[in-house]
């Protein structure tokens, strides 16, 4: 047990045994450790005043009098008696930058604590060696970061540090450790900018390696977006199984690989893992990640904090394939999703991340509830999250069959616009405790529909002219039998029927659909026309059939093929 008295206050430091029960050992409470029972003020240059004190507890209690809404830091003045260079250290607390010139530093801080250095004055450390001790916690290792990137451009040097004991500065201090016993962090080689030029002759030109041909470039940032529900989780989980056994068609065919999946919706043992399973993968092959702290050992990863370290395991690991699911999962609680500026300074770094590595970075999206076809705005939130990535894969639900159509809305690099369908299947998994029926992927090959065409909004017709149109499709497919949806498509618009409108009217008339040929194609026919082409095909007495009349054709509802 240590103590040091500092600035009013008696800084106590236990190697051992928890404080509050070595205070009521000896009778003692926080309060006594205070000079003045009520505690210790610490006035600023600007006028701001800082009040600390603990109750009977422990527990620390903080207001502000004064000039609340200045931007200078604690301390500050110091500088002015300081050279240019002079190490500075910048730590999150009045009592820590006491503990640091106790033993003969320079330190400043920011009021309020955690989160709020944006809103301080940092330009007086231009041109100083800035030392930032980080807080043993995920706020104080947030809020190291955010100093970090507001004083890099402007200082001589930045490093950030840790305590060698207890959690802060002062505890560091009380323990008796000096100002080099600091523990440094490894920012990943981000400390120091400078500009570098390059001649456009050295620029080595590469061609696009596709992990999915047209759809995810290797070394992107990709995202998969749609309505929640629709099944993007097990989209990812087919690519990732693919991936682990090298079955995936493109660059990484034949070459198994490792995949790491982050997630933070739904649980690992109960619906992941399985997910993964019922997928195929090689679950040796599948990794997950978990942050260790002093104080917990299944924290979850904040991003950009842990970018340099995330990005020491993907290649220490050899990671081709990474999942975020969601897209947000990550996301440092400070960025909005809403905010250009957050959602770059979030996704620019899992870009570059992806683009050294040569891995994927999948992110899974939402979109919203409003209507239309472009899905770079349909996504939640910024619009920034589509233009970062490299390629957008959207799905949506086809009504018509049911299936999933899954279609390259953004793709950069591809040279078309590619769309695939895939329905989602009952698997059994076997588990810890016996069987469990999972969904998994099953890609049903390449398709004409698009997921733009089927996300196309209401065109605003009124009734009458759905009316207009159900007729039109009536008269249609009497005329030309079973057609291609294509076709009939075309034709409508050419007698002036959006694709919506004729969808609807088909729905209205009870289209059989009928998928055929390679890739799929969809057919449509009315349903007397199905069982007129079942009597000429043998399977019921043969008639000789009338011409029918759209009067009669709509006396026949009920569909007598299913609708896939």
């Amino acid at each position: 047990m240590t103590f040091r008295q500092i600035h009013g206050q008696v800084l106590m430091n236990s190697h051992a045994d928890d404080k509050m029960a070595v205070l009521d050992a000896v009778g003692l409470t926080m309060r006594d450790l205070f000079d003045d029972p009520a505690g210790t003020r610490y006035n600023y240059r600007d006028g701001r005043t800082v009040h600390r004190t603990y109750d009977d507890r422990g527990h620390k209690k903080f207001r502000q009098s004064g000039n609340t809404r200045g931007r200078d830091l604690y301390r500050v003045e110091r500088l002015d008696e300081s050279p240019t260079g002079t190490a500075v250290y910048v730590v999150e607390g009045e009592k820590d930058v006491h503990a640091i010139e106790s033993a003969g530093g320079v330190a400043v801080c920011s009021a309020m604590g955690a989160g709020k250095a944006h809103l301080f004055d940092w330009s007086p450390l231009a041109g100083h060696t800035v030392v930032i001790v980080a807080d043993d916690d995920e706020a104080g290792r947030r809020h190291a970061m955010q100093v970090h990137e507001l004083v890099e451009p402007i200082a001589a040097g930045v490093a950030v540090v840790v305590a060698k004991a207890g959690k802060d500065a002062a505890d560091h201090i009380a323990a008796g450790y000096g100002l080099d016993d600091f523990e440094p962090v490894d920012l990943g080689g981000q400390s120091g900018r400078r500009l570098k030029i390059t001649r456009g002759s050295d620029v080595k030109m590469q061609r696009v390696r596709w992990v999915m041909e047209d759809w995810i470039p290797a070394g992107s940032l990709t995202l998969l977006a749609g309505r929640e529900g629709l099944g993007k989780s097990t989209i990812a989980a087919q690519i990732c199984a693919q991936i682990t056994q090298g079955t995936l068609e493109g660059e990484l065919h034949g070459i198994p690989r490792n995949v790491l999946y982050i997630h933070s919706e739904d649980s690992r043992e109960f619906t992941v893992a399985p997910r993964l399973k019922a997928a195929g993968a090689d679950m040796d092959r599948v990794l997950f990640v978990d942050v260790e702290t002093a104080h917990m050992d299944s924290g979850t990863l904040i991003l950009p904090l842990d970018i340099a370290t995330l990005e020491k395991m993907i290649a220490q690991h050899q990671v081709a394939f990474v999942v975020l699911d969601a897209a947000t999962s990550s996301m440092s609680s400070e960025l909005s999703g809403k905010d250009d500026r957050a959602v770059r300074s979030y996704l620019e770094p899992l870009a570059q991340l992806a683009a050294r590595q040569g891995c994927v970075v999948l992110g899974l999206c939402h979109f919203g509830k409003r209507d239309g076809t472009d899905t770079g705005k349909l996504i939640l939130g910024s619009i920034a999250w589509s233009q970062v990535a490299r390629s957008v894969l959207s799905v949506a639900k086809d009504e018509d069959t049911g299936n999933l159509i899954v279609t390259n809305t953004k793709a950069n690099l591809a040279p078309r616009t590619r769309s695939m369908e895939a329905t989602i299947v009952s698997t059994s998994v076997e588990t810890e405790d016996g069987a469990a029926e999972v969904g998994a992927l099953q890609w049903l090959g390449e398709t004409e529909r698009d997921v733009r065409e089927v996300l196309a909004e209401p065109d605003g017709t009124d009734r009458a002219d759905r009316t207009e149109a159900a007729a039109w499709l009536e008269d249609y497919l009497t005329e030309h039998g079973r057609t291609p949806a294509k076709a009939v498509k075309a034709d409508a618009r050419k007698a002036s029927f959006s694709d919506a409108t004729i969808k609807r009217a088909a729905k209205r008339l009870n289209v059989v659909y009928e998928m055929a040929g390679f890739p799929r194609t969809s057919l449509w026919s009315l349903p007397i026309q199905l069982d007129q082409d079942s009597c000429e095909d043998g399977s019921h007495d043969s008639v000789e059939p009338t011409e029918p009349t759209g009067a009669i054709q709509r006396k026949y509802r009920e569909s007598t093929g299913p609708k896939q």
